[in-house]
């Protein structure tokens, strides 16, 4: 089964959809949360390269403990969002996994400490905004490789 769209629903409350209420001007306070350890605002760009074939295989989740992760598209077609709880023990709660296609025209914000799959493109290399909080701790970018991959389908 083809993964659904992107929307607010689906990834709640792992994710918030950056949208502007009404078409007009709103603030979203959670992308520039400031972390719960000394550190500092970044803004990269990221530019991956797309996935081939119509299956992509997740094999590690990541998570940021001390901040949340905010991405913007400059330039990209369709995406793969993936996000999961965290389990007591800080491993990631496969059975929560929720995933879902974003468009060229879907911005989002991963809450702090979640779960989520690395940045996954699939129409053509892609630019890509990401904000975060910097942990000065080092700590905030906890990498799990999993035991079973997850494998999704992208029609």
């Amino acid at each position: 089964m083809p993964l659904p769209p992107l929307s607010a629903e689906a990834l709640a409350p792992y994710v918030t959809v950056l949208r502007a209420k009404d078409g007009k001007f709103t603030e979203v306070p959670a992308v520039l949360e400031p972390g719960d350890v000394p550190g500092r605002h970044a803004f990269a760009i990221l530019c991956p390269q797309p996935v081939a074939g119509t299956t992509v295989t997740i094999t590690a989740l990541e998570r940021h403990p001390h901040s949340t992760q905010s991405f913007v598209p400059i330039r990209v077609g369709r995406w793969i969002v993936l996000a999961a709880a965290t389990l007591p023990d800080g491993s990631p709660d496969i059975a929560s996994v929720r995933a879902v296609v974003a468009g060229p025209e879907d911005a989002i914000c991963i809450g702090r400490n979640v779960w989520h799959a690395g940045l996954t493109v699939l129409d053509g290399p892609a630019e890509v905004g990401m904000m975060m909080w910097k942990a000065d701790a080092g700590d905030d970018g906890i990498l799990y490789e999993l035991k079973t991959p997850i494998t999704l389908s992208v029609d």
